[in-house]
């Protein structure tokens, strides 16, 4: 009887692995990703760089085994993939949610519309059913479905206004307290974004950022019950009507509208109007000035931010209660800012400053703000140490001691 030797043995049983392995892989049937994935949705929520998916679930034609799942497996156009995990048949891809601000050097670098509408994601590795009888292969990339807007957004009822004078049509989004009692005489916001939102992309004005919304907030309701309205100027108006704001800081045919729109909303809902607060942002904060300029009892406050336009005649502005929020980093704004504060204390104004470095940590511009607003000036200079244009209304609009400043003003 012959015996194999111990390495005959050994080799025998490396071929019979290799042959079970060679048999298993080919009973693993392999399908394209494209018709694997049945469906792809999207979860979204607006943070302080605006509206953007938190998450994106594909969802297969079988359950998916979670060990052959990783991150490498896919990617996300302009996104960091934080997570991936599986339950049943989808695949659910955790974004990484980040302000995308921060290190943004140059506004008009972004898309035309700065907030996200959609996405394509793309599987670029191989996933096995459960039972690993399947493998889904890529390269596959699909668009995600358009971008929802947050529940807050759409507590905004979407109205739209005429300017009789001109017959100026544009559009506003309102927001009406809840329990909103008729004996009780309500603060109204009013929030003009900047160019990059005159689209006529609906509510586009409040999916831009918080400037609009967080005075809906549950937070700040519970603190300032009030009605906010945001102005939608819309692409076609700028074609048929002309700039929202004028270079040279004149009134426009949009300004004199807005000035009417306010009027109105005052008359036809229980506004206080002792109480009337403007915010705005880049063009939008120029709006604002060129309406307190030529209606100076409007507003009880203002918040400017990061405004970089001309003003007609700044020093008008000098008896108004301003809080104005720039960055160092963005030239224009800054440079504005310095115009803008000589002018107010060559005119008599006490103006309070303070500067500080912006970043994550939220208790350091909660108390550089306190410290301005111990100063018990009516002009408030609140500075970026770095930073940038989109930056700055990304940051703002979250210090809580600035919002609680505007609503202590009165007229």
């Amino acid at each position: 009887m012959k015996c194999f030797g111990k390495k005959s043995f050994y080799s025998s049983l490396v071929l019979m692995a290799g042959l079970c392995m060679a048999a298993s892989a080919a009973s693993v049937k392999q399908i394209p990703a494209n018709e694997g994935i049945k469906e792809v949705s999207v979860n979204s929520d607006l943070f302080i760089d605006g509206v953007k998916a938190s998450s994106i679930t594909l969802s297969y034609t079988k359950n998916i085994l979670p060990s052959s799942v990783t991150i490498d497996d896919y990617r996300v156009d302009g996104r960091v993939i934080k997570e991936v995990s599986v339950k049943g048949k989808d695949v659910t891809l955790t974004l990484d949610c980040s302000n995308k601000m921060e290190s943004e050097p140059d506004w008009n670098s972004l898309e035309d519309l700065p907030y996200e509408t959609k996405l394509t994601v793309t599987q670029t590795g191989e996933v096995l059913s459960s039972n690993s009888k399947t493998a889904f292969i890529g390269s596959y990339s699909v668009i995600t479905p358009n971008i929802s807007s947050p529940e807050l957004v759409e507590k905004f009822a979407e109205k739209s206004f005429i300017y009789n004078k001109t017959n100026l049509k544009f559009r506003y989004n309102i927001y009406m307290p809840e329990n909103y009692l008729s004996g009780w005489n309500y603060p109204l916001v009013v929030f003009i974004g900047d160019d990059h939102v005159v689209s006529d992309a609906p509510k586009a004005v409040l999916l831009q950022g918080q400037g609009g919304t967080i005075w809906a907030s549950g937070q700040e309701q519970s603190k300032h019950k009030c009605i906010v309205i945001a102005i939608q100027y819309l692409r076609s108006n700028e074609q048929e009507h002309g700039k929202l704001v004028a270079e040279d800081g004149s009134v426009t045919e949009a300004i004199s509208a807005i000035k009417e729109l306010i009027d109105s909303i005052g008359k036809s809902n229980r506004v206080d109007g002792g109480r009337v607060y403007g915010v705005g942002q880049g063009e939008g904060a120029n709006a604002l000035m060129t309406l307190a300029e030529n209606y100076p009892d409007l507003f009880a406050g203002m918040l400017l931010v990061a405004p970089q336009k001309q003003v007609a005649n700044p020093s008008k502005l000098a008896g108004q209660k301003i809080w104005l929020q720039v960055s160092e980093g963005d030239s224009a704004a800054y440079s504005r800012a310095n115009l803008l504060t000589d002018a107010w204390e060559s005119a008599g104004a006490q103006v309070a400053y303070g500067k500080w470095k912006a970043g994550e940590d939220a208790k350091l511009s909660e108390s550089a703000a306190k410290t301005i607003i111990a100063q018990k000036a009516p002009i408030n200079c609140g500075i970026f140490e770095g930073g940038n244009h989109p930056y700055t209304w990304t940051r703002t609009y979250e210090i809580e001691s600035i919002r609680d400043w505007l609503f202590r003003q009165h007229r």
